[in-house]
């Protein structure tokens, strides 16, 4: 395999702005399979203990894309502080992973 899989992980505040986060990193040729979905976070912010409905956004790349990411995704962020980790994958469908990684070089 060329390159190592990741899952970037960010929240956000809503629907239209993981679409609008998915649809930057697709036509940007950063990611080619985004995935999100509404969540429920308990966190402290600022000394104190908050509650939020957001959206969950999975960003599917290599690794050698993670700091395009990262920047890219700091430009766009709606959030002071946004989370943005990532995951490697170690393992899985070899075929998955070459689509990957011919999908994201083209």
């Amino acid at each position: 395999m060329k390159d190592s899989l990741i899952q970037i992980q960010t929240t956000v505040l809503n629907e239209e702005e993981a679409k609008s986060i998915a649809k930057t990193m697709i036509t940007e040729k950063l990611s080619v399979c985004i995935q999100f979905y509404p969540i429920q976070s308990v966190y402290t912010w600022k000394g104190q203990v908050e509650e939020a409905n957001e959206f969950l956004v999975i960003i599917k790349a290599t690794k050698d894309k993670f700091e395009k990411i990262k920047d890219r995704l700091a430009e766009i962020h709606s959030y002071e502080l946004p989370q943005i980790t990532s995951i490697k994958n170690d393992d899985f469908l070899n075929e998955y992973g070459k689509w990957i990684n011919k999908e994201i070089e083209e």
